[in-house]
């Protein structure tokens, strides 16, 4: 199951609007995960050894505020939330 799956309304509840580097997305999950955050910013270009991707939101839940997204967790989604997805190259 790729990003795409989570990005077309179903039979749940309506879609949210997401950001992901400035990039407008709908999202119908309750939650997003590190990996699915990724997949958006970018699709098919697999992390190589030794890099590393740094996921910071705003705009999150309770309350609003900022936060960081580590690999292998998730957060809850909020409706304009705003996710910047950082690739740091090992040489």
């Amino acid at each position: 199951m790729g990003p795409a799956d989570n990005i077309h309304p179903g039979h749940g509840k309506p879609p949210v609007t997401i950001f992901v580097n400035t990039r407008k997305f709908p999202w119908t999950e309750r939650d997003i995960s590190y990996e699915q955050v990724y997949d958006l910013a970018f699709p098919n270009e697999p992390l190589n050894e030794g890099d590393v991707a740094r996921i910071e939101f705003s705009r999150g839940p309770n309350g609003g505020g900022p936060g960081t997204l580590r690999p292998g967790r998730k957060v809850n989604v909020k409706t304009n939330m705003v996710f910047d997805v950082y690739v740091t190259v090992r040489s």
